[in-house]
């Protein structure tokens, strides 16, 4: 079974058949490729503003138990 995959036409083969997928589904691969890009800025935001939050309240903590 080894030597049927590394067989050059069978190696060269599956290239052409990738070759003709991606160029069929191209629109959908950079609409999904975009919409990741965008949730994955939308979630790095959020996490700034839990970071900011959590830094605030440290802080607000940090100020109550000085004034006791």
């Amino acid at each position: 079974m080894s030597i049927f995959v590394k067989h050059p036409i069978v190696t060269f083969s599956l290239g052409i058949a990738a070759g003709y997928l991606i160029h069929k589904y191209r629109k959908e691969i950079i609409e999904a490729g975009c919409a990741a890009t965008e949730k994955s800025k939308d979630f790095v935001l959020q996490q700034k503003e839990n970071l900011a939050d959590i830094i605030a309240e440290t802080r607000e903590g940090d100020e109550a138990i000085g004034d006791s």
